[in-house]
């Protein structure tokens, strides 16, 4: 019997609504506002089209309590890891 099939990139973009989309300079207060909007618990943080960061909805709460509402999101957000084969050559990991 055949497992089905995974899809191997969890943050597609092309699967990603524009309302769970925020860039690093959105503020913690809009950054609140959408996800209370959308019902969501957290939101990619995307530059240029990439994801860089995620943010979750306790995470806002926790910064909206301790700096301004307009602080950006790049200030408090979780950075994507990227996982990097120890084996590899270094110029073509930073490269990639």
């Amino acid at each position: 019997m055949a497992l089905p099939q995974m899809d191997s990139d969890p943050t597609a973009l092309d699967r990603m609504t524009c309302a769970s989309l925020l860039t690093p300079a959105t503020s913690i207060n809009e950054a609140c506002a959408r996800l209370r909007t959308t019902g969501e618990v957290a939101a990619v943080v995307v530059r240029r089209g990439r994801p860089v960061g995620v943010i979750t909805a306790a995470a806002l709460a926790r910064a909206a309590t301790a700096r301004r509402p307009d602080t950006p999101v790049g200030t408090v957000m979780d950075y994507v890891a990227v996982p990097v084969d120890p084996a590899a050559d270094a110029h073509k990991t930073v490269r990639t």
